[in-house]
């Protein structure tokens, strides 16, 4: 019997798993299967809009993803986004890049979160340069006239019939105003061959048919545009294709900005709102907008000479997007249309908008092989390329459908290769062909690694590798292509370990001659050269040479470097403190490889002899940095160490910027670190957006507001100039707050407890005095410390006034320096 049931239990177990690994695979298939659908009806949609969409935006996250969203996936329009800058001056919710290194990551969030809207992005590459409170401000910056001249270049190349902004001309970051003027004038100029005549070399004017602008606030409609004329999105509308609404699609594409974050993780169950653009733009030979227009593009209509060529096929005269599961049908239809040349014709006709044809042409070619189920891929172990070095590539066409094909053509750009790619006669159902070459990029080819060097150069994404076959099937031509983005780097890239720029303090001299840097080979062979370490100060510090030998692929970290020196008494002496570091790699035959300079900086600036200090991080290193160029005992505390270890050792705590809101667990550890205060510690908290601050986390109330100086040389005023703080140990006078990087302070307190003294007053021009940037009060036995200036970006820059009020704020309270040191 007990046989007899573990047979049976037997049974049952491999019938379950059998059950279980067939409904896994059946799961499996029918997501391949609805991946697969989408694609074939958005290739099928897309031969029925030939029209171009374009988004104008100041900054990643700026577009409208849910308006780019509904007009590709619902209306198959060829949706594309335009950004003024890569939005580096911003914050990082989530990592320590900042400046050039966090345009590169917002560069690569825009592209994935543009995959998800189904629209293209391209940049202006205008510098952001952080908040700004008038287009004045920005023009400044960025020149009018330059930003409006790479608008209308894109314009001309883009050719978009609609354009539409989220960014009005009198209200908002001085970057979205500055963004909203241009596009005004854009609008006109790329249509008039006076303007910037030297694009119309190689490209043409253009004349986009409607602008729009979210609201329709600061744009005063032309006469063209009548007053009121608008158009509503409803992004609540579910996709039927993909079962989920366009809302709840821009809202993926918006959570690919993660550096913005934190984002929803939903759509509101209400859902979202309506979207509504107002039409301030028109030329006079467009259609009318509808009054009841449900998109941008309503009412359009292309130029009689013209039109004809572009219908979109059809099954008894019925959209293709009907007859998703008669494949055969569509693509016999899709092979007439080709026969028939529909999106072609004959030069004279061509030449009235080429771009339209080339655009609606390519379209149909993707129809043409998502329908028979053809790809081409290019893949390399390789993820970059050196000048003058060979990588290898292999390229695959694929055949998944259920025709034979006959591949007549195939042709590689970008990167030479080493010899012509054979074609196959014919690719049988289920087969494919397969074949490797080596591709060599010139000793001329430009390098754009690191990223961050190279983010407003063009050079940022590389080169591309891209390979076309030309297809046949029963009698119908198309193309297929593959493209390989390949980053180019030095045959051996030097990485500096160090903070940039290295800081000195009396405490610290010589810090930065120990310089820790990485050597990363490229190469598939074994590299052999020297490393050259050198200061300008040649006849008072030493250079040195380090040989290296690496091999293929091979990371080298040299821990430390150091560059013999006179005493630092003598270099402090002398004012030869803080000098940069060139660093050369040359080759074993004396070529120059690569070379970098390691920045340093020495800043006067002392705290207390042997404070403790613990701080809580954010996202970066800035902190720990700042500390040890100081030469401060310091530890990194997590959220546990704050809620259970003992914190009586630290003289002072450090609560980084938006701590309470990048570590929420330290809410429920607040009334610990209040404690810690009145026990007699100092606390010191930088900056919090309004959102993230409760006013009872301080012993005092604090509320804070969205009020914000962002103008680095906007005037400091000293409210407590005998303030023990602003004194001691480093005296603080007007001359530390020049040289300020990209802004004062953020999210000033708008009300504070009369416990608290005010320090500093500061404001932007033309603004009433903001008071709150730092606060401090006794609480207990301690002190506690509240301040919205950015201190972050200046210890980050090395700005002395930052390193030396820093300094005072974590020494507050805590006896006497060795040495007092005013502002020189």
């Amino acid at each position: 019997m007990r046989l007899r049931i573990t047979k049976s239990l037997s049974l049952w177990l491999a019938l379950l798993l059998v059950t279980t690994f067939t409904s896994h695979r059946q799961h499996a298939q029918n997501v391949d299967d609805k991946v697969d659908r989408a694609q074939l009806h958005q290739a099928l949609l897309d031969l029925t809009n030939p029209f171009t969409v374009l988004c104008v935006a100041a900054h990643p996250d700026d577009e409208d993803g849910s308006t780019l969203t509904v007009m590709r996936r619902k209306y198959g329009a060829h949706t594309v986004s335009l950004f003024s800058t890569f939005g580096e001056g911003g914050q990082n919710a989530v990592g320590p890049e900042l400046y050039e290194e966090l345009g590169v990551i917002r560069a690569r969030e825009t592209i994935a979160a543009s995959e998800v809207q189904g629209s293209e992005p391209h940049f202006l590459g205008m510098r952001d340069f952080g908040f700004s409170k008038s287009a004045e401000e920005t023009f400044r910056a960025w020149g009018e006239k330059e930003t409006l001249r790479r608008m209308v270049l894109q314009i001309r190349q883009l050719r978009p019939d609609v354009i539409i902004t989220n960014h009005n001309t009198t209200s908002g970051h001085g970057h979205h105003q500055a963004t909203g003027r241009l596009i005004l004038q854009a609008f006109d100029a790329a249509a008039d061959p006076t303007q910037f005549p030297e694009q119309l070399k190689e490209l043409t004017v253009w004349q986009t048919q409607r602008l729009f602008v979210r609201g329709g606030r600061g744009a005063e409609p032309t006469a063209q545009a009548t007053p009121l004329q608008a158009f509503t999105i409803d992004p609540n509308e579910v996709d039927p294709i993909r079962g989920i609404t366009y809302a709840q699609q821009a809202l993926a594409g918006l959570q690919k900005h993660a550096t913005q974050g934190p984002w929803p993780k939903t759509v509101p169950p209400n859902g979202a709102r309506p979207i509504r653009y107002t039409l301030v733009r028109q030329v006079q030979t467009a259609a009318p907008l509808p009054d009841d227009a449900k998109s941008p593009l309503d009412g359009l209509r292309l130029p009689e000479a013209i039109s004809a060529r572009f219908t979109p096929p059809t099954i008894d005269n019925k959209p293709l997007t009907e007859f998703l599961d008669k494949r055969g049908e569509v693509l016999v239809s899709l092979i007439n249309a080709r026969k028939r040349a529909a999106f072609s014709g004959n030069k004279e006709i061509v030449d009235v908008d080429p771009q339209r044809f080339k655009l609606m042409s390519s379209r149909l070619d993707q129809a043409l092989a998502t329908a028979t189920g053809v790809s081409l891929t290019i893949k390399s172990p390789e993820t970059l390329v050196v000048p003058g070095e060979k990588a290898p590539f292999e390229i695959t066409v694929a055949n998944s459908g259920e025709d034979e094909i006959v591949i007549k053509r195939l042709v590689s750009s970008g990167l030479s290769i080493d010899k012509k790619l054979d074609t196959a006669e014919k690719l049988l159902p289920g087969t494919d062909t397969s074949q490797s070459v080596v591709a060599l990029a010139p000793k001329t080819t430009r390098i754009n690694v690191p990223h961050a060097q190279h983010l407003y150069d063009g050079l940022l994404f590389g080169e591309s590798f891209t390979v076309e076959a030309d297809v046949e099937i029963n009698g119908a031509r198309f193309s297929v292509v593959g493209k390989r983005q390949m980053d180019v780097a030095p045959a051996v890239e030097i990485v500096n370990n160090n903070a940039s720029p290295c800081v000195e303090t009396p405490a610290t001299v010589l810090g930065c001659t120990d310089t820790s840097l990485t050597l990363i080979s490229h190469l598939t062979k074994a590299f052999k050269g020297n490393l050259f370490l050198s200061t300008p100060l040649s006849s008072l510090i030493a250079s040195t040479s380090k040989s290296i030998n690496l091999g293929p692929k091979e990371t080298q970290r040299l821990v430390s470097a150091p560059i013999e020196a006179l005493p630092s008494r003598e270099l402090v002496k002398y004012g030869r403190v803080g000098q940069s570091i060139k660093a050369e790699l040359k080759a074993a035959s004396g070529d120059l490889i690569t070379g970098k300079i390691i920045p340093a900086v020495y800043i006067p600036a002392v705290a207390v002899a042997g404070i403790h200090v613990g701080y809580v991080p954010s996202t970066d290193s800035t902190l720990k940095n700042a500390l040890a160029a100081l030469g401060v005992n310091a530890k990194e505390l997590t959220t546990e160490d704050v809620a259970k270890s003992d914190l009586s050792s630290f003289n002072t705590i450090i609560i980084d910027n938006r701590g309470y809101e990048i570590h929420k667990e330290l809410i429920a550890s607040n009334d610990r670190l209040l404690k810690y205060v009145e026990d007699g510690g100092t606390m010191l908290v930088f900056y919090h957006k309004t959102n993230e601050w409760k006013p009872q986390f301080a012993p005092y109330p604090i509320t804070v507001g969205n009020d914000r100086v962002t103008e680095e040389d906007a005037p400091v005023g000293i409210l407590q100039p005998r303030h023990p703080l602003l004194n001691s140990p480093n005296r603080i006078t007007q001359a530390d707050f020049a040289g300020w990087v990209q802004e004062r302070g953020l999210y000033y307190p708008s009300q504070w407890d009369q416990q608290y003294t005010a320090l500093l007053t500061t404001h932007d021009k033309g603004e009433s005095p903001l008071n709150g940037g730092l606060l401090v009060a006794q609480y207990g036995k301690g002190n506690y410390i509240y301040t919205s200036m950015v201190w972050y970006r200046q210890l980050r820059e090395g700005i002395p006034g930052g390193y030396r009020l820093f300094a005072n704020l974590i020494s507050y309270g805590k006896g006497k320096p060795e040495s007092s040191v005013t502002t020189p």
